[in-house]
């Protein structure tokens, strides 16, 4: 009886593994490579034979991009502001006539008609030292948009390295997904023949079903990736195709020619701001001093009554008996404190954020050279290859499989994510050190 009973369960399971695959069929199957194509994506940037490699990407950004080109815009500003400072006093011509129309024997005399001219002197060297000030405020404004390119390039450089890690997330998904179309079909054919039950084949359909969502994923992910670089490279035309040369492959820091701990914290740029600034407020503390002495106006006076010709000089100056810029001065003075306490926190909050950076390269590469010693990625394809050999001999069961599949997919993703990481901590040490620029080590 219970033989019976077995015997009957197995055939109801046969025939619901025999009707559930009809039905299935259209869940099942595999898109074909050109439908696995995510539709957001710029076909036609696949097909481009155009690609940008991260320093063409710079170069054409530099010289593109609306709000990069308006912060180097500041630069012109500065230096018309130098202009200004360094203009001397203009002079003051007065011409008036009094009396008009009165006649000779009038009380007040005939008409008179006089031309004065006024010419205001620095007697305390406002104007130089104002150009001084001027000129500072413009190294302050070229120091600044150094600090504004950093961080430009650090973010350009992120989405590039992210692009590069997302396409090859796509590579090898996209592969594993056409190996595992194969591995449906032998599947499929074992399954028709007797030698295994239609459940296996809808279980590995159904993990294929989750690695296609994972690879579509990663395309809807790269999509948004090349939006971001759209807008830093300053393409406007969304029609124009744009692709990535590069790899993801790891170089180390000694290849590089980069000596981590040889650097200089004193060059960053927001810190060389911060005290161009800070000598800036120093230099504007003098020339509020020297403001208290008033320009000397001397003039000339021609003065014409009738037959008569006459000619006067006069000098004229404020007395700086009350306002002698105390309140200006004052405030200098404690802008330049403060600017004073800016660049100590500065120069704490950049030697914590170095050290931070240079932990985390450390780490990222360490356990990058470990994996090169070792053959990561050869094992790892040994191991797949062997597993996926196994069972189509049918040497292993279809839990073994797929765990082992898993492992191989997790592997991948874990080393190209500790190399994108890995990029991700270089470029975050560059700039903490503010060389973005490989030739500047």
């Amino acid at each position: 009886m219970k033989l019976i009973n077995k015997l009957l369960i197995l055939f109801l399971f046969g025939i619901h593994s025999y009707s559930v695959f009809p039905k299935e069929k259209a869940v099942y199957e595999l898109h074909s490579k050109d439908e696995l194509f995510f539709l957001g994506e710029d076909s036609r940037a696949q097909d481009s034979k155009e690609k940008w490699n991260l320093d063409e990407l710079e170069s054409f950004a530099v010289t593109s991009n609306p709000l990069y080109l308006r912060e180097k815009q500041n630069i012109g500003m500065a230096r018309g502001d130098i202009i200004t400072a360094s203009l001397y006093y203009n002079p003051i011509v007065n011409m008036q006539q009094q009396f008009m129309g009165a006649s000779a024997n009038a009380a007040t005399g005939r008409a008179e008609t006089s031309l004065i001219y006024n010419q205001p002197f620095d007697m305390s060297g406002v104007i130089p030292q104002r150009e001084k000030v001027a000129k500072q405020e413009f190294l302050g404004t070229i120091a600044s948009f150094r600090d504004f390119d950093r961080l430009f390039r650090l973010r350009l450089r992120q989405n590039f390295w992210t692009y590069l890690y997302v396409t090859e997330q796509i590579n090898y998904q996209k592969e594993f997904l056409e190996n595992y179309q194969d591995l449906l079909d032998l599947t499929k054919l074992r399954a028709e023949k007797g030698d295994i039950s239609f459940l296996e084949y809808d279980r590995l359909a159904l993990e294929r079903v989750q690695i296609e969502r994972e690879y579509r994923n990663a395309r809807i992910l790269r999509a948004q990736v090349v939006k971001n670089l759209r807008v830093l490279i300053g393409i406007s035309d969304i029609n124009s195709p744009l692709t990535i040369k590069g790899r993801l492959e790891f170089i180390s820091t000694r290849e590089f020619g980069i000596e981590i701990n040889d650097f200089d914290i004193e060059e960053r740029p927001d810190l060389v701001a911060l005290k161009i600034r800070q000598q800036r407020e120093r230099m504007n503390i003098e020339l509020k001093k020297r403001e208290i002495i008033p320009p000397l106006t001397l003039g000339v006076e021609f003065l014409n009554k009738g037959n008569e010709n006459v000619t006067g000089v006069y000098a004229a100056t404020a007395l700086p008996l009350f306002d002698r810029k105390q309140g200006e001065i004052l405030k200098s003075e404690e802008s330049y404190k403060k600017l004073g306490f800016d660049v100590d926190a500065k120069r704490n909050e950049i030697i914590s954020e170095i050290s931070a950076a240079i932990k985390e390269l450390q780490a990222r590469e360490s356990q990058l050279l470990d994996y090169q010693k070792m053959g990561l990625l050869e094992k790892n394809k040994e191991v797949q290859e062997k597993s996926r050999l196994a069972y189509i001999r049918g040497a292993s069961n279809l839990v073994t499989f797929l765990e082992a599949e898993k492992n191989y997919l997790s592997v991948l993703r874990s080393y190209y994510e500790i190399i994108y990481l890995y990029y991700n901590a270089l470029e975050g040490y560059k700039a903490s050190i503010g060389k973005m620029d490989s030739s500047e080590f």
